[in-house]
């Protein structure tokens, strides 16, 4: 079978390529792809080279995408031929992918709902680790695609509070929209709203951006939890630990998406199977709320363009889709 598949060629540059797919062998799927959605903070980064990425070109572009069964490999019993699937497979009209990775989509949801599933996924694997109870206050530093998420999924996880930080206005009015409790321009503007506290329960940094994890610090009340969500694309400096952690009895937890549970749930690392069908049941009962957070939706034949319309920051986007029948 002939397939087209997104690369990153180059730094800054975007290729199409074409790749020829066999006949999936023992536990595995053949994917035609319907929709495929772009991770804006680490396909981007990984595309311009920036700290903490590999820099290492080609490369196949993302990571997120859903689509039907087209063959199935001997040994597969979870999914069939026609099934609507969720797969971690990068950016193609077509993939051959381990079965274990992919997860049919459960009754009352369709493929448009369930493009940001890996995205909601990495979210809720950071909100797990942060261990949120009802009763909490919670604070997220950016609210991009998966800090939006995360904001979402800790309310469904019984904060009491959730309260978003981002200087960017759209993405504020869209948090709003996503049931944010409150949303704010500053981590100081934030500290208002948990005033009698002293701070946040849970503190979820997910920018990327190294000096805000001072931020997240600051707001953090006593005995508070700090998740570092985003994949911080440099060095931190200026950190008061002794003032913003150690007499404060901060907890900081690394979450970036691998650090996840290999083969079996180990509370609250939890495997990314489980994950996975975790997040489609949420967005198949409306806990949580995908569709404000795909801004477009362009054929693959013009993926160049929405990367650089990402990167150019110059309309109010929050990530793209690419439709593969298109």
């Amino acid at each position: 079978m002939q397939a087209n598949r997104i690369m990153l060629q180059s730094p800054g540059r975007i290729g199409i390529e074409p790749v020829t797919l066999g006949k999936p062998g023992a536990g595995e799927v053949l994917i035609e792809m319907r929709y495929s959605t772009i991770s804006p903070g680490t396909e981007l980064a990984w595309l311009h080279g920036l700290p903490n990425t590999p820099g290492e070109w080609p490369t196949p572009a993302g990571y997120c995408s859903c689509g039907h069964v087209r063959e199935v490999g001997e040994g597969v019993e979870h999914v069939r031929v026609g099934d609507a699937v969720v797969t971690g497979a990068s950016h193609a009209s077509a993939a051959i992918a381990v079965a274990a990775q992919v997860a049919p989509l459960p009754a009352g949801l369709d493929l448009a709902d369930a493009r940001p599933y890996r995205l909601a996924s990495i979210a809720l694997q950071g909100v797990r680790k942060a261990q949120v109870q009802l009763g909490d206050a919670v604070a997220v530093l950016g609210l991009g695609v998966i800090g939006n998420l995360a904001g979402q999924i800790a309310r469904a996880a019984g904060a009491t509070r959730v309260v978003g930080i981002d200087p960017v206005d759209f993405r504020r009015h869209i948090a709003t929209r996503c049931g944010y409790d409150a949303v704010v321009p500053s981590a100081v503007e934030a500290l208002t709203h948990v005033a009698s506290s002293g701070g946040f329960d849970v503190v979820i940094e997910a920018t990327g951006a190294p000096e805000v994890v001072n931020d997240a610090l600051h707001v953090a009340r006593t005995f508070g939890r700090v998740v570092l969500l985003g994949s911080s694309r440099g060095e931190t400096t200026g950190v008061n630990f002794y003032r913003d952690v150690h007499r404060k009895g901060v907890t900081i937890l690394g979450a970036h998406d691998m650090t996840r549970a290999s083969h079996e749930d180990i509370p609250p690392r939890f495997t990314a199977r489980t994950d996975t069908r975790v997040v489609l049941e949420l967005l198949a009962a409306g806990r949580i709320d995908g569709r404000p957070l795909i801004s477009d939706t362009i054929s693959w034949r013009d993926a160049a363009q929405a990367y650089d319309r990402l990167h150019a920051r110059r309309e109010n986007l929050m990530t793209i889709s690419l439709d593969w029948s298109a």
